[in-house]
């Protein structure tokens, strides 16, 4: 955490015997370890599988993180104290009390000053002082590193069980108001949210049995919940299950606005859930409006599946002329049925389909479809034949290619909308 000091060896020289005693020290650090998770109370309040074998590993791991950062008099990094954070939120998933946990690691430090104690020689007091001092700067910033990570947890838990927050996003998505309910559950509301449609691609977990497989997804959606806590302020409201669902992201006056803090968002929630996101955004919109854009957001992400995009955040922008092509019309019925003599025969389908996709070069056409390139050529000749567009002028090119896509979208089946509000 940044407000700690980086120099947790305090003002003046390090004095004489030091590091004679870390150096002793750290070849005891297996028997130290024992000593910590062999108390009355880890014994009587643990089961044997915690700490006959898990606690004297993190206190392994551990231990030498002390010494290294007593040794160096410098404080652990944050990617040093991962480790510290994840085994504090596993305590709160157990349900182990918060002061259970305190009181195993304070005894940990404790133990870890008392065999300094047994090293040190009656000649080496000052050099104890600056180790016992050392120790409890580092006390701090583990305790502080586990509490945070503990209640974070913790709250966390609170909210899966409680429904608060999908309450809230679901009374917003139905356009109904929200507020009275939010106070009752002590829920901040933003004046605007950026409104995500989420879905979540296949994951690693599908080959496990039904049971398992039940498991993993439930501590897939905990992992993604866990990522949204932000921590003060107005919460990021989520209706979310195992297959997708929507995000409420607040939005105020000082927040950033770059498209790059969405995306690391959804690149983070990919990452806790182990598979692939494929989402949509309508940006920046006001409490009243948020029906409208979950509508929009769908229509967005349907739209991209339809076409098979790659997973990855879409905008309105990055789909608006399928969008539009979307929309029933006369004119939209014509030009299908200008382009029908193509569109009915797969061969030239695909080829212009690929043609488009290869950016009008027909060489890299030709090798997409293992065929020659005269062989691309005669195709698109006889495609300039039967249809009334040409795939050689601009005219023609934009009306072709608006044939296809409204063609892709009519045959593309609907995805499954059963999640949604």
């Amino acid at each position: 955490m940044k407000h700690y000091q980086h120099n947790i060896a305090g003002p003046g020289p390090r004095p004489d015997g030091v590091d004679r005693i870390l150096s002793e020290l750290g070849g005891r650090i297996a028997d130290v370890s024992l000593r910590t998770t062999r108390t009355a109370v880890t014994t009587v309040l643990f089961p044997p599988e915690i700490f006959d074998a898990e606690m004297p590993a993190i206190a392994r791991r551990s231990f030498p993180l002390v010494l290294a950062s007593l040794r160096t008099g410098s404080t652990p990094g944050q990617d040093e104290l991962a480790m510290l954070r994840d085994r504090a939120a596993q305590r709160a998933r157990e349900g182990v009390p918060l002061n259970l946990l305190l009181h195993i690691w304070q005894h940990g430090f404790q133990e870890f000053f008392e065999e300094s104690g047994c090293i040190a020689n009656t000649d080496e007091t000052k050099a104890l002082t600056w180790i016992g001092l050392a120790i409890m700067r580092l006390q701090e910033i583990f305790l502080a590193e586990m509490v945070t990570a503990y209640q974070a947890e913790q709250e966390t838990l609170t909210e899966e069980r409680s429904g608060a927050v999908p309450l809230i996003a679901r009374l917003l998505l139905l356009g109904q108001d929200p507020r009275a309910d939010a106070e009752r559950l002590n829920i901040t509301l933003a004046e605007g949210y950026d409104v995500l449609a989420v879905r979540l691609g296949a994951a690693a977990d599908n080959g496990l049995d039904a049971e398992a497989r039940e498991v993993a997804e439930r501590r897939r959606l905990h992992r993604m919940l866990a990522l949204l806590r932000t921590g003060g302020g107005p919460a990021t409201l989520s209706m979310l299950d195992r297959t997708g669902g929507y995000l409420l992201v607040p939005r105020s006056g000082d927040a950033p606005r770059s498209a790059e803090r969405l995306d690391r968002l959804v690149a983070g929630l990919e990452s806790a859930a182990g598979a692939t996101i494929t989402a949509a955004v309508v940006e920046d919109i006001a409490i009243s409006g948020v029906t409208t854009a979950a509508r929009q957001a769908d229509e967005v992400l349907d739209l991209v599946r339809a076409l098979d995009r790659s997973p990855g955040l879409y905008r309105l922008s990055d789909v608006f002329m399928a969008h539009q092509l979307s929309r029933p019309g006369p004119g939209i019925d014509h030009l299908v049925t200008a382009a029908a003599a193509v569109l009915s025969q797969d061969e030239l389908r695909t080829t212009l389909q690929t043609y488009f996709e290869c950016d009008l070069d027909r060489q890299r056409t030709a090798r997409r479809l293992g065929v020659h390139p005269n062989t691309v050529n005669n195709r698109l000749n006889r495609i300039a034949e039967i249809s009334p567009h040409s795939p050689f002028t601009l005219a023609g090119i934009t009306a072709l290619s608006a044939a296809l896509t409204v063609e892709r979208l009519r045959t593309t089946r609907p995805p499954d909308q059963s999640s949604r509000a």
